[in-house]
């Protein structure tokens, strides 16, 4: 696969697609809750999203990226409008993404455009599944860190390893798209669907693939996008 993007450029693209979407949705969108993100609303994401470029850039970091610290930027940015909150974003936008590209901080474009589409599952406007960010990142993400066994993920062709790298994989997952590996690494998808997916391999190691799997732990229900 080609070199994609480097994290300053996927960061902008994440933060002026979310904004895009956001200037689309009717005032009654953002009172909406978020089934991805359990307790908040549509509003309550842009408060968080546009909340880790000022928390960064205010140098507010203590306790990220835990719950407390993303309960503390929706409770502050509660004021705000949503076009301050916007505005704001995209004034800080440009000195945040230099930021991250110098620490090599690839988890903000994907954290923002995670976040995108959870919304989009929200307001129930499918779309941007081929996005530089989700394509750049799929590599990556096919890669499991802390796999018990040996898997290979198929992808474009290519078999991406983790777990021992010698010998044959005791798992392998077929014919899974990027964007079923950029939802699912944070937990938007559930124990039932992934399991579901293209496995080659025994019942046993496959479990034990998915134990490893997502990031936070797999949504408690089906996540259908």
């Amino acid at each position: 696969m080609k070199r994609g993007p480097d994290i300053a450029t996927r960061y902008r693209f994440a933060q002026e697609s979310f904004t895009a979407l956001a200037r689309t949705l009717p005032d009654d969108a953002w009172m909406m809750p978020v089934p991805c993100t359990p307790d908040w609303t549509v509003r309550d994401v842009l408060s968080h999203v546009s909340g880790v470029t000022d928390d960064a850039l205010a140098g507010r970091m203590d306790g990220a990226p835990g719950a407390a610290w993303t309960a503390a930027q929706i409770e502050r940015n509660r004021s705000a409008t949503v076009e301050e909150l916007l505005e704001r974003w995209a004034t800080q936008t440009p000195t945040f993404a230099e930021v991250v590209q110098s620490i090599g901080e690839w988890r903000t474009p994907f954290d923002c455009h995670t976040h995108e589409h959870d919304v989009r599952h929200a307001v129930g406007r499918p779309g941007n599944r081929d996005s530089i960010v989700v394509e750049s990142m799929a590599a990556g993400l096919a890669v499991v860190d802390g796999c018990p066994v040996a898997l290979d993920v198929v992808l474009g062709g290519r078999a991406f390893r983790s777990g021992p790298a010698d010998g044959p994989a005791a798992v392998t997952l077929e014919r899974i798209t990027p964007f079923e590996l950029f939802r699912s690494r944070p937990g938007r998808r559930s124990r039932e669907q992934m399991r579901a997916w293209n496995w080659v391999g025994d019942d046993a190691d496959i479990e034990a693939v998915l134990d490893a799997w997502t990031f936070f732990g797999p949504t408690p229900t089906a996540i259908v996008e």
